[in-house]
């Protein structure tokens, strides 16, 4: 039996579909950074450890899915060059080029970072798949310096177009308004459920 999209990350991270990661920043840093910084266990299996950054294969389309609209959440750790506190964002072809930081804060206390990122070749453009942006979510001490080695990042796709995920399953598609005294009638004389597991079989 072949898995659809929906199957394929219930069994991954736990989620079951319908659901939508949508962290807001304060999440992704007290229940999914600090928790990864402390070696604690993280809820789900939704954010994994990548290595981003480096000279061979590293180019996000060829991490990530290039038709993909999701944005995809990843732990790394931060190299500095071999001379300098400088953070080397190297990636592949191009590199992570840094366009501003905003503060995150709780309770009118500074908690960490979000910074943002767009991915640049040098040179031609001939080959680059996509445009894609990266926000870096970092964790701060009182003295406004970084905690641990790793920081968490969302990573993304503008150009991407994938017509599969507009798609809605055979359950989704029977709406109706919440005022209507009666659903639509299905088109197909099946029903929904018989649908969905022909679908599968």
């Amino acid at each position: 039996m072949e898995l659809d999209t929906y199957d394929y990350e219930f069994l991954m991270t736990g989620i079951p579909p319908g659901y939508r990661f949508e962290p807001t920043d304060i999440e992704l840093l007290q229940d999914y950074l600090l928790k990864k910084v402390n070696g604690e266990p993280l809820p789900y299996n939704i954010i994994s450890e990548c290595e981003i950054y480096g000279n061979q294969g590293k180019e996000p389309w060829k991490i990530f899915i290039e038709t993909s609209t999701k944005t995809f959440y990843v732990f790394t750790k931060l190299k500095k060059k071999s001379k300098g506190k400088n953070i080397d964002r190297v990636a592949g072809c191009g590199t992570w080029k840094g366009q501003r930081t905003d503060p995150i804060m709780y309770e009118e206390m500074k908690i960490g970072n979000r910074k943002l990122f767009v991915f640049q070749v040098k040179g031609s453009n001939e080959g680059v798949k996509g445009h894609w942006i990266m926000h870096e979510f970092s964790l701060v001490d009182e003295e406004d310096k970084q905690i641990g080695d790793y920081v968490l990042c969302s990573i993304r796709n503008k150009n991407a177009k994938d017509g599969t995920e507009e798609e809605e399953p055979p359950m989704k598609k029977m709406r109706y308004n919440s005022e209507d005294h009666n659903p639509p009638e299905p088109t197909s004389s099946a029903s929904p459920l018989q649908t969905l597991l022909s679908d599968w079989s």
